[in-house]
């Protein structure tokens, strides 16, 4: 049976608690998968795969270490050669109808692609953000993927924009557990006289827009509007204690208005309680959001959803259950978060919107369907060229 091995970047380990997003997408999908090994730069044992089933690669760590010492000072024929000799373990185990799935990297897939197609393997590369178009043409034309995976509409047509021969691809969103997201009553909130409280987790970065739900709860505050903000997140996602405070986490800390309340990361069932407990969720970010997965989360949670018009987010709530916001408008965002405060039934009916939703179309059985379809489209032996139809997208494009 051919094997199937995903290889996470340099910066990505294979943990449940210090992961990102990649890898959470790859626990989920490949558990139950047979003949599937992981490739990770650091593996913690939190996500309780089997030791045969992932595999550490040191040339990762080290890539890492030359990344951030030389950065894009690294010419592509210097960087090429490099890439196949920190690989060059992996590459080595390919055969003759595996399947080498690169996550977020389009420059290991450009460097490496020789080798792994004269192993007889096939490539598959699998965008998460919009990596692919931070390299220059000749690095992303180099790119000879048997199939290009993206997490997004967004994404794909981003790239579909910039490269009209990219060939065969497939968009699959991210999931939530449903043993961590999940309504606090079945599937809808039941909602009390309290003070509603709006939530926001994530990095406390410029990006993310804190600063524009600051600002926002502040006019709300002026109006006399009754409710109350959380912020859950740090500079990363180790929780961000104030000894390890950024200049703009101190500027959020000046600015916010007393409505609303920081508190660290964190993550697990402590997250998905702390999910249940808000009433509404807030997305303000001022970039295209690749996809926003704490999105999907508060769909599961039965969460409606107030976010910026960006990137992915509204393909996730294109089936209902948010309201979408101009990016950086804290008039926009204030007026969105208070409709849904002042009128119960209208959080009622948004939150139940949202629950479905997410049960027609971001459960991790759904993304586990669509990776087995991808694979075993893959497999089949091709008898013509493939045609790719492009989607017209209704997003803005990314800045």
């Amino acid at each position: 049976m051919p094997t199937v091995y995903h290889l996470l970047t340099e910066s990505e380990p294979f943990s449940e608690q210090r992961g990102g997003a990649i890898s959470r997408w790859v626990a989920n999908v490949v558990r139950a998968e047979q003949d599937t090994v992981v490739l990770a730069p650091s593996d913690d044992g939190s996500w309780g795969f089997a030791a045969e089933r992932v595999r550490l690669v040191d040339g990762l760590a080290a890539y890492k270490r030359y990344n951030e010492r030389f950065g894009r000072l690294l010419r592509w024929p210097i960087r090429t050669r490099l890439l196949r000799a920190l690989l060059a373990d992996p590459l080595a185990q390919l055969r003759p109808g595996d399947t080498l799935w690169v996550h977020n990297r389009p420059e290991y897939a450009a460097a490496i692609e020789p080798l792994v197609h004269r192993a007889g393997a096939r490539l598959v590369l699998h965008l998460h953000n919009s990596h692919l178009m931070e390299w220059p043409n000749y690095i992303v034309h180099a790119i000879k993927a048997d199939h290009t995976v993206f997490l997004t509409r967004f994404l794909q047509t981003e790239a579909q924009h910039r490269l009209p021969n990219l060939g065969p691809s497939d968009v699959t969103y991210s999931g939530a557990d449903t043993a961590i997201f999940y309504p606090p009553h079945g599937s809808s909130r039941q909602y009390t006289g309290a003070t509603p409280t709006v939530l926001f987790v994530g990095r406390l970065v410029p990006e993310k827009g804190v600063h524009v739900l600051a600002q926002a709860m502040e006019q709300l505050l002026r109006r006399g509007v009754a409710l109350q903000a959380v912020v859950l997140g740090g500079a990363d996602f180790s929780g961000g204690s104030s000894g390890s405070a950024t200049p703009y986490m101190r500027e959020l800390q000046r600015i916010a208005p007393p409505n609303l309340s920081f508190h660290g990361y964190c993550a697990g069932t402590a997250l998905g309680e702390t999910f249940r407990q808000a009433d509404i969720f807030c997305v303000p970010s001022v970039w295209q959001e690749a996809l926003g997965l704490v999105v999907v989360e508060a769909m599961a949670s039965g969460l409606p959803v107030v976010a910026s018009r960006s990137g992915g987010i509204p393909e996730l709530l294109a089936g209902g259950g948010g309201v979408l916001v101009d990016r950086g408008s804290a008039s926009q965002l204030a007026d969105a978060l208070e409709m849904l405060a002042n009128n119960v039934a209208l959080r009622h009916e948004v939150a139940r919107e949202a629950y479905v939703s997410f049960q027609e179309n971001f459960t991790w059985d759904v993304v586990r369907g669509n990776y087995r379809r991808i694979l075993h489209n893959l497999r089949q032996p091709s008898t013509q060229p493939v045609t790719l139809e492009v989607e017209c997208a209704t997003f803005p494009r990314s800045a």
